[in-house]
């Protein structure tokens, strides 16, 4: 019977290619038509007009040729990327719902640089514009290109009002008056402006915060690691791993990003402050500044650590903030 079709090229293409169909169609075609393939995390909103512009520059200078936004169901993913602090264990890694609006999707499938799923819960906004300018400023081993002539670049407001009616053909609920206010919105706004925005957005879909903040800072709290210096090798190897990134592989900060921890000012006002406070604001984050009664930044966004660092790991840091060289 074999011996037959291969004597039939024509037949036998002919049956190929029905065969290839049918499977395309078995498998592609007939799921993207099911209601139930296209799930959508409750209450996802669009991107704003800024968020959307900064997206499109995000597609023009290839950002997901470097960058995916994809973070797996593996323990590894997981704990780099601060998904153990999500609530729900769904919500630890990336899920469909949540790209429900994005035309295209932006998964990637090459990591030069980290992931980005998460970036709105891993760094404040604030964050971003210096390190776009000059990676290489906040973090020395970057390979990353500087991007600082976005910020000598307006965006266009009719433009933008275009792609979002566009996007409302495919099923992206942009209202008239959302479409009709982006050119307001957009007024004197630069492509860095809507890069920022679009970064501090990516993962906001879904709650991936840390657990609730603990409180009332405790400041009588005593170091149980003060001195050690296996937990303060082991406190400047988690320094590197989750504070780095914002203050600086010495802890010297990062201008307009985040202060100096080495110094003797803490949050915004001269004189340093017990070792509890230091638990409560690594632990809670920027939520603890009233708690503390010290304002910190204006524009800071210090995200909470307690659902990622267990209290030895945060007692390690800060007995290697306390031995680290001062300046």
């Amino acid at each position: 019977m074999a011996e037959a079709i291969y004597r039939k090229p024509v037949a036998f293409a002919v049956l190929a290619t029905v065969v290839v169909l049918v499977g395309t169609v078995a498998t592609m075609v007939y799921p993207m038509v099911r209601a139930d393939m296209h799930p959508r995390v409750d209450g996802l909103k669009p991107l704003t007009a800024l968020e959307l512009a900064g997206r499109d520059v995000y597609q023009r200078e290839g950002c997901m040729g470097c960058h995916t936004q994809t973070v797996r169901p593996l323990p590894s993913e997981v704990e780099r990327y601060g998904g153990s602090r999500a609530q729900e264990k769904g919500a630890r890694y990336s899920i469909a719902g949540e790209f429900a609006f994005d035309h295209p999707f932006l998964w990637g499938s090459k990591r030069t640089g980290p992931d980005l799923a998460f970036e709105g819960w891993l760094k404040p906004a604030s964050w971003h514009a210096p390190h776009l300018a000059s990676p290489q400023a906040v973090e020395p081993r970057s390979n990353m290109p500087r991007y600082a002539f976005l910020s000598e670049r307006g965006i266009d407001g009719a433009e933008m009002q275009a792609h979002m009616r566009a996007l409302r053909t495919v099923g992206v609920p942009y209202s008239d008056e959302e479409i009709a206010a982006a050119p307001a919105a957009l007024q004197g706004k630069t492509e860095m402006d809507g890069l920022v925005a679009y970064l501090a957005s990516l993962g906001k879909a879904v709650d991936r915060g840390a657990a609730a903040a603990v409180g009332e800072a405790r400041l009588d709290l005593k170091n149980p690691k003060a001195g050690d210096a296996l937990a303060v090798s082991r406190g400047q190897a988690l320094f590197a791993e989750n504070c780095a990134v914002c203050h600086g592989a010495d802890a010297r900060g990062t201008p307009d990003v985040a202060p100096s921890l080495v110094d003797d000012v803490f949050l915004g006002v001269k004189g340093d402050m017990p070792d509890g406070a230091y638990l409560a604001f690594i632990k809670g984050g920027s939520d603890e500044k009233k708690a503390l009664g010290r304002p910190g930044m204006e524009a800071g966004g210090m995200p909470p650590f307690a659902g990622q660092l267990k209290d030895d790991d945060i007692w390690s840091i800060i007995a290697f903030l306390r031995q680290a060289p001062r300046p």
